[in-house]
């Protein structure tokens, strides 16, 4: 079992994205680590049409949760697809492949050469993203985001209390991130099979896949912890990059920290999210009229 591999799960409406990650990981992929590209069996034609399957090794949603539980089809059906693309994601060590993975997104591009000691630590454990995310919280309190920084702190708390922890919010992203078969089988072994549960259970519960994955990592010490800030520059907020852009901020300086960029695929115009902010802050007045709330 190879010690770090390469895993991105697609779906159609992210081909072209995943085309330029498969590119970017061809050129900078300095020591050949194997990429894995997963997506769902009725996509894989296309997928191998526009991408080739040079450094490239292909795998289906079906592959991968056949490992997961009894009615996995099924659920896989039943499920919204962003919940159960974070099964696929996390479930992709049961197949075995290696031992941790860089577990990317489509949008996710390499800007730099990259090798296994960006990954893993000279005592052959992963390294970890955790981190408070300081600068994170800071750009949206200035930028008229407190939203965000609550719907977050809310989250991670819940995903806390599961698992009995006190103590500081971290956070254990965004992806890509490097996550270790040990923790992912301590979390199965030790929360998920005492309640008779698999991972579509737990992403049912709590649909945020990295986080279940740091906190099985601090509670069950499956792996040694190595933390590491985020390994690529995220955008997370179309704000954050038009940031940046006014600033002058270039890929090159960007590596001189990070290994790539992501650019989300789900931003969408300001004047659009506007327009949500309003709508919903007309809808939540009619209903205190109306003496609904």
């Amino acid at each position: 079992m190879q010690p770090i591999c390469l895993f991105c799960k697609s779906y159609g409406t992210d081909l072209e994205r995943a085309a330029a990650l498969v590119e970017s990981t061809r050129r900078f992929n300095r020591e050949g680590l194997q990429l894995f590209l997963c997506v769902p069996a009725n996509e894989l034609a296309a997928f191998k049409a526009r991408i080739g399957s040079e450094g490239v090794e292909w795998l289906t949603d079906e592959d991968i949760v056949a490992h997961t539980a009894p009615d996995s089809k099924r659920r896989l059906q039943e499920m919204p697809g962003g919940h159960t693309q974070q099964v696929v994601k996390s479930e992709f060590w049961r197949l075995g492949l290696a031992q941790n993975y860089l577990c990317l997104d489509s949008d996710c591009l390499f800007i730099r050469p990259f090798g296994a000691s960006d990954f893993i630590a000279s005592d052959g454990h992963p390294y970890s993203v955790l981190h408070e995310g300081k600068p994170w919280r800071q750009f949206c309190l200035t930028h008229g985001l407190g939203w965000a920084i609550r719907a977050d702190e809310a989250e991670k708390s819940r995903a806390r209390e599961l698992f009995g922890r006190s103590g500081p919010i971290y956070q254990f992203g965004p992806l890509p991130v490097i996550w270790s078969a040990k923790v992912w089988k301590a979390l199965a072994d030790n929360y998920l099979a005492p309640k008779g549960w698999s991972l579509f259970d737990a992403i049912q519960a709590h649909p945020v896949e990295a986080t279940w994955y740091g906190e099985a990592l601090l509670a069950y010490g499956a792996i040694p912890v190595h933390p590491r800030e985020p390994l690529f520059r995220a955008y997370l907020y179309l704000e954050d990059y038009e940031h940046d852009q006014r600033l002058g901020i270039t890929p090159d300086i960007i590596a001189r920290d990070y290994l790539g960029t992501v650019l989300q695929s789900n931003w969408y115009p300001k004047r659009l999210r506007l327009g949500k902010k309003l709508a919903y802050k007309l809808k939540k007045s009619l209903r205190k009229l109306r003496g609904l709330g």
